[in-house]
């Protein structure tokens, strides 16, 4: 993709040179023009109707024209090459053969958790119609607490959306699980309250906003990183009359409404013991970034007639952007192995952590120059360990 992407600037700044070469020969045969017709017409005039035109100046004028097509019909010719390559670049980098991937079993019985993920996708997004008949024909149990719960976020979520950017319920939602926020680290509502006081702010209404802050601002005074941060937005009232050319102005984008609503929504669905975002939509995410890598090694091995022995594992590391990473992964340093839940991290007395298959097979004597009595010397250091020694590791 890295290199399609270059590619295509490649080819947008060979446009635009070829469309500035080209328009500045054809000024230039235009030019010629009106310098032949200029010459006719003061001819005609000195000549008082005889009849005798300039030729050397329709001459240059026919050469300028001449050149003109010629500097414009390369640059198209070159343009349309170019550009027919790149089209083959992309059919070629995603012509992908879906059928190698689409033979997974890996759901087969996992059908009712995939069913209950699509299911809390659609409520998350507010399609309570979609969500019940949905639920209906997978024949999925839908409690009416659940779409309740759902309904009144989707409620709160809207108003802050909405052009008045109301935020009444989301502060009340916050103020009244407090506690529970905390305990999870939670700082919505501070920013609903940095929010609120921006909005007073912003309409002009500097007295309401000092009130706001000296009713909620004083309870983050044991907090040094909240204290820095109303420190700061204090000073926003030397500025009150232009918002939009001051130090502030980066705090008024429409931005920051999608963003409190975001985490007005991630925190509510913490509440209920879900995930902050919708596993549906991780999943299609990381399964969209994969699906090339997977495609490729796929018919590789395909093409060497070599099957992944593998049903839950992937024949290639994917790479995944951090926001994707939910938990710990462990590599064996021994076996290069990926940790499962058969094959769990255990560590040795000397700290050293290996996976249990290689572990095992430290224990057997397989590794040179070891002996089969089930006690054997740690592949990083002098201790010696023994598989009973070994203690399972959890992240």
């Amino acid at each position: 993709m890295d290199t399609l992407i270059r590619d295509c600037e490649k080819l947008a700044k060979h446009q635009n040179s070829s469309s500035t070469k080209t328009l500045a020969s054809i000024d230039q045969a235009i030019k010629a023009l009106q310098t032949a017709r200029n010459s006719i017409d003061a001819s005609s005039n000195s000549n008082s109707g005889t009849g005798m035109p300039n030729t050397e100046g329709l001459v240059n004028a026919k050469q300028q024209v001449e050149k003109a097509q010629q500097v414009s019909d390369e640059h198209i010719r070159e343009l349309y090459t170019n550009v027919s390559k790149y089209g083959k670049h992309v059919e070629k980098a995603f012509k992908l053969d879906l059928s190698v991937v689409g033979e997974s079993k890996a759901f087969e019985d996992k059908k009712e958790e995939l069913g209950y993920a699509i299911l809390q996708h659609f409520l998350r997004e507010g399609d309570f119609v979609l969500a019940a008949e949905f639920a209906n024909e997978s024949r999925l149990d839908l409690p009416r607490e659940t779409r309740m719960r759902f309904e009144q976020m989707y409620g709160i979520v809207s108003l802050m959306r909405s052009e008045g950017h109301e935020l009444g319920a989301a502060i009340a939602w916050a103020v009244e699980r407090r506690e529970e926020l905390e305990i999870q680290g939670s700082g919505l509502e501070f920013t609903l309250h940095r929010l609120r006081f921006l909005q007073l702010v912003e309409g002009g209404m500097g007295t309401d906003a000092l009130v706001y802050a000296r009713e909620w601002f004083p309870r983050y005074s044991k907090d040094p990183a909240r204290m820095d941060e109303i420190e700061h937005l204090m000073g926003i009232f030397i500025y009150a009359k232009r918002l939009q050319t001051s130090p502030y102005a980066y705090l008024f984008t429409e931005h920051r409404w999608e963003q409190g609503a975001r985490m007005f929504a991630a925190a509510f669905c913490a509440s209920m013991g879900l995930a902050s975002t919708s596993p549906l939509s991780v999943t299609v995410d990381a399964g969209a970034s994969a699906l090339p890598v997977v495609c490729k090694v796929s018919g590789l091995m395909r093409e060497r007639k070599v099957e992944w022995s593998q049903q839950n594992e992937l024949a290639v590391e994917v790479p995944l952007p951090d926001s994707m990473r939910f938990h710990s992964v462990f590599a064996c340093p021994v076996s290069k192995e990926q940790a499962t839940p058969d094959n769990p991290p255990m560590a040795m007395p000397c700290g050293h952590v290996v996976c249990k298959a290689s572990l095992e097979k430290l224990a057997r004597g397989v590794r040179p120059g070891t002996v089969a009595s089930g006690r054997f010397k740690c592949p990083y250091c002098p201790v010696m360990s023994s598989l009973a020694d070994a203690k399972k590791v959890y992240f």
